[in-house]
């Protein structure tokens, strides 16, 4: 099942490079390329929920073929449209559109992962290793389309994104863990015959503010890395240092999920919080590449764990057939949050310096750590809200 969601995920690794490429080629522009890889973030962002909803009423299958099918069909428009030289315009709406049709492969693993591990620990540490394959992709993606462009263009890594999604996502949908009877559209959720949505728990409205706020903090980093390679007189030290924040991420996974942790899992995620803001402030004095190097290592270190936990608490306090709706919203809180980040950090960095986005990123996890801790996050019972039933076919 990781191996296949590796594949079917591939493509959200690749589509931001090479949309970005795609566009900036056909416009001459890196402002309208941002714009177009901005708006398919935000419109993913805003379009999860729905479909994590969907695939909770309509079953699995139902929803994700189609939407893969669908978001090849566009990527295959966007390059017939840049091909074209068609307005910058219609270029953005496709890219949204992209965006919006991303098929909820890794909400959906989530919840597979729920429903096989009943027992508690091997079940995060399950979500640890999901982690650590998030960032295998957002490592492998980038290099895929750098390979891809060496050899051929951008139209032809845009073009492949569309296959990957239909074949990696068909690959997917025939692994054993999903050959269970999907969900009965007719079936009762709840026991009052409503299907309310995720958002009716309060520990996980609970969760967004400080999951949108740690996405924050990343989306700062993530541009204030390249930002500081530039100030030390070093360009191609951009997808170094980017690189390295993502194997110190990976690392981190792996040493998280060896472990057997017996702290209760809401005072662990605040707990490694506060450690992701003592891991990212080394960056704030890091002036040449090779400090950069060192603290994009450190840094990168808490971010899996943060995920696992992230996706740990999502697990317990969601109520059945509303499980892949809540992993989408958290999904959408921290894309929207990665977007805020980004635009701040890139903000601050003329006026204040190569530094600020750092700041920007501690000051954001500060108050995530500080929500988390007044939030009802942090009276929320350990106990799982809704036992699995392995036998539900959900």
């Amino acid at each position: 099942m990781f191996a296949s969601a590796l594949v079917a995920r591939l493509p959200q690794g690749m589509a931001p490079l090479a949309v970005l490429l795609l566009v900036r080629v056909a416009t001459h522009s890196y402002a309208v390329a941002g714009v177009a890889v901005g708006a398919a973030a935000f419109a993913t962002a805003a379009c999860a929920p729905v479909l994590g909803r969907l695939v909770d009423k309509v079953g699995r299958r139902r929803v994700l073929a189609p939407l893969a099918c669908a978001q090849a069909v566009v990527y295959v428009l966007l390059v017939v449209a840049a091909d074209a030289g068609s307005a910058a315009v219609v270029l953005i709406v496709l890219a949204a559109l992209a965006g919006a049709l991303l098929p909820p492969i890794a909400p959906v693993v989530r919840v597979l992962l729920r429903e096989v591990f009943e027992d508690l620990a091997v079940r995060e540490t399950a979500y640890a290793l999901e982690a650590v394959l998030q960032e295998l992709i957002w490592m492998s993606g980038p290099l895929v389309v750098a390979v891809l462009i060496a050899f051929a263009s951008p139209a032809a890594a845009v073009a492949l994104l569309g296959a990957v999604c239909v074949t990696g996502t068909s690959i997917f949908l025939r692994s054993p863990l999903l050959r269970s009877p999907d969900v009965d559209p007719g079936a009762d959720a709840v026991s009052d015959g409503e299907r309310r949505s995720a958002l009716a728990s309060p520990e996980l409205r609970a969760l967004l503010g400080p999951v949108a706020l740690t996405g924050t903090g990343l989306g700062a980093i993530e541009v204030g890395l390249p930002s500081l390679a530039l100030h030390a007189g070093s360009r191609p030290a951009s997808g170094l240092l980017l690189a390295l924040w993502s194997v110190g991420s990976l690392l981190g996974g792996l040493w998280y999920g060896s472990r057997v942790w017996r702290s209760p899992l809401r005072s662990r995620y605040q707990r490694l919080l506060v450690l992701a803001i003592l891991c990212s402030a080394p960056l704030i004095a890091a002036r040449s590449i090779a400090a950069g190097m060192v603290c994009s290592v450190l840094a990168g270190l808490t971010i899996a764990p943060m995920f696992s936990c992230q996706y740990a608490l999502v697990g317990r306090s969601v109520s059945a057939g509303t499980e892949t709706e809540a992993f989408t919203w958290v999904t959408a809180a921290l894309i929207g949050g990665v977007a805020a980040g980004s635009a701040i950090g890139g903000a601050v960095i003329a006026p204040v310096g190569v530094s600020a986005p750092f700041v920007v990123a501690c000051l954001a996890t500060t108050l995530a750590a500080l929500l988390t801790g007044l939030s009802r996050l942090a009276s929320a019972p350990n106990a799982t809200r809704a036992p699995v039933v392995p036998d539900a076919g959900r």
